[in-house]
C-alpha cells in the first residue's frame, strides 16, 4: 500500500512539474477569440467566400457597362480553279493562293432593357450582404464553439483544484491516523482506510489532469495552432456581464441575428428575380458601333485583291413579342419563389424566439442555481471544518469525516457546473440576439 501510494504521488509530482515548465501566459477569453477570428480555417473560409461575393458585385456583371470585342481572322486557301466564261475563253489555276484578312473592333451598349439591369445590381448588393452575413454567422457559431471549449477547460480545471484540495485534507488524515496508530490511540484500521481514501483521490485527479490537458488540446485545436501549446486559464472568466430583459433580447433576435437577417435577403432577392423576368417584356435598346478592316488576295477569279477598312455605327431595338408563354412561367414560379422564402423567414422567426426564449429560461435557472450552490457551498465547508475537529478529538469516526469531505467536495463541483451552465447560457443569448461578436 505504501509503495503504490508513493507512486501515485511521484506521478502527481511530475505531472505538477512538467505543467509548470511549460506553463506560459493566462488565455482569457477575449484573446482566445482574437486568436481564432485571425487564425481558424472556418472563419478564413467563410471571409474569402465574403470576399467572392463582395468582387462579384460590379456594375459591368449587372450589364451597366458596354462590351468591347476585338476579333481578327486570317484565311488561306489553296484551290485548283476550273473557270469558262460566256466569250468563250477558259481561266485554268492549279493552285491557287487565296488570302484573306478580316479585322474589327465591336461596340455594344445595352442602354436600356425595362430596368432590369438596375434589378440585376441591387440583387448582387443583396447577395454580398448575404456573403457577410454567412461570415458573421460562421464567426458567431465558431466563437461559441470557442467559448464553451474555453469555459470546458475552466470547469475541469476548477474540478481539478478540487479534487488537489481533497487529496490534500486525506493525505492530511492519513498523517494524523500514522500518528494516533504509532501512540497506540487508534487501530491499524483507520490508518489503511485513510491509504484507500488517498490512493482513490491521487487516482481521481490524475483522471481530472488527463482530462485538462485533453480540452487544452482540443481548444488549441479551434485556434489552429499548435496543439501542445501550453496556457493557462483566466479564472474570472466565469463572471455574468450582465442581466438580460426578455423583450430587449427578443427585439435584439428580429433586428440582429444573422440567420433572420439571411431569410430576409433571400426574400429580397426572390422580389428582385421576378422584376428581372418582368423586364425581359420591356424593349431593349442598344448602341453599336465598330471598326472594320479587311483584305483579300487570289490567284484565281475575277478579283486579284481587294482591301475595305472604315467605321460603322447605329443602334437597336429589339421587343420579345411571343416565346411560347416562356416570360409568364417564369413569373408565377418566380411568385411562388418568393412566397416560399417569406414562409422561410416566418417558420425562422419563431424557431429563433423559441430559441431565445429556452435560452432565456436556462440562463435565469442557471443564475439561481448559482446563487443557491454558493450558500450550500458554505454550509458544506462549515459542516466539513466541523467535522474535522471533532475527528482529531476522536468524537466521530473517519467514515462520517469522509461523508463530510466528499460532500464538500460535491459540493464545489455542482457550484462550478452551475456557473459553467450560466455562461454558456449567456453566450447563446449573445449568439441568438447577434451581440456575440460585440461582447
Amino acid at each position: 500500500m505504501k509503495t503504490k501510494s508513493y507512486f501515485i504521488h511521484v506521478l502527481c509530482a511530475c505531472f505538477v512539474s512538467l505543467q509548470s515548465l511549460f506553463a506560459q501566459e493566462v488565455l482569457t477569453l477575449s484573446d482566445a477569440l482574437k486568436l481564432a477570428l485571425e487564425n481558424n480555417y472556418s472563419i478564413l473560409i467563410a471571409k474569402n467566400e465574403a470576399e467572392i461575393s463582395k468582387n462579384n458585385n460590379r456594375i459591368g456583371a449587372a450589364g451597366m457597362l458596354p462590351s468591347v470585342v476585338g476579333t481578327i481572322n486570317q484565311d488561306n486557301q489553296i484551290q485548283d480553279s476550273r473557270q469558262k466564261f460566256l466569250n468563250g475563253t477558259d481561266n485554268n489555276k492549279d493552285g491557287a493562293k487565296n488570302n484573306s484578312l478580316n479585322a474589327n473592333v465591336e461596340l455594344g451598349w445595352t442602354i436600356f432593357d425595362g430596368m432590369k439591369m438596375f434589378a440585376t445590381k441591387n440583387r448582387l448588393n443583396e447577395l454580398q450582404q448575404i456573403g457577410e452575413l454567412k461570415m458573421r454567422a460562421n464567426i458567431e457559431n465558431t466563437f461559441m464553439r470557442i467559448t464553451k471549449a474555453y469555459f470546458d477547460v475552466l470547469l475541469a480545471k476548477q474540478q481539478l483544484l478540487s479534487n488537489e484540495e481533497a487529496l490534500a485534507t486525506t493525505k492530511q488524515r492519513r498523517e494524523l491516523a500514522e500518528e494516533k496508530w504509532k501512540a497506540g490511540k487508534s487501530p491499524k484500521t483507520e490508518v489503511l482506510k485513510a491509504r484507500v481514501d488517498e490512493n482513490a483521490d491521487s487516482a481521481t485527479y490524475l483522471r481530472q489532469l488527463i482530462a485538462v490537458n485533453n480540452l487544452k488540446v482540443t481548444l488549441n485545436q479551434l485556434l489552429a495552432r499548435d496543439i501542445n501549446t501550453s496556457f493557462e486559464i483566466d479564472t474570472n472568466s466565469s463572471a455574468i456581464q450582465k442581466q438580460y430583459v426578455l423583450n430587449e433580447l427578443m427585439n435584439k433576435v428580429t433586428a440582429q441575428n444573422a440567420s433572420l437577417l439571411i431569410a430576409k435577403k433571400n426574400q429580397q432577392i426572390s422580389l428582385l428575380s421576378l422584376r428581372e423576368i418582368q423586364a425581359e417584356r420591356m424593349p431593349t435598346i442598344q448602341l453599336k458601333s465598330g471598326y472594320n478592316y479587311n483584305k483579300q488576295q487570289s490567284e484565281a477569279g475575277f478579283l486579284q485583291s481587294s482591301q475595305t477598312n472604315g467605321f460603322h455605327f447605329g443602334a437597336g431595338l429589339s421587343i420579345n413579342l411571343f416565346n411560347g408563354f416562356d416570360v409568364s412561367k417564369r413569373m408565377q414560379n418566380a411568385k411562388l419563389t418568393t412566397r416560399s422564402y417569406e414562409l422561410v423567414y416566418k417558420d425562422s422567426l419563431t424557431r429563433m424566439q423559441n430559441q431565445i426564449q429556452l435560452a432565456y429560461n436556462n440562463f435565469v435557472l442557471s443564475q439561481k442555481l448559482v446563487e443557491f450552490e454558493k450558500q450550500n457551498l458554505s454550509i458544506s465547508k462549515e459542516n466539513f471544518e466541523i467535522a474535522n475537529e471533532q475527528y482529531k478529538v476522536g468524537v466521530i469516526t473517519s467514515i462520517e469525516l469522509r461523508e463530510a469531505q466528499l460532500n464538500l467536495l460535491k459540493s464545489k463541483i455542482r457550484l462550478y457546473s452551475s456557473e459553467y451552465e450560466a455562461k454558456i447560457n449567456e453566450t447563446e443569448l449573445l449568439r441568438l440576439s447577434g451581440e456575440l461578436m460585440r461582447f
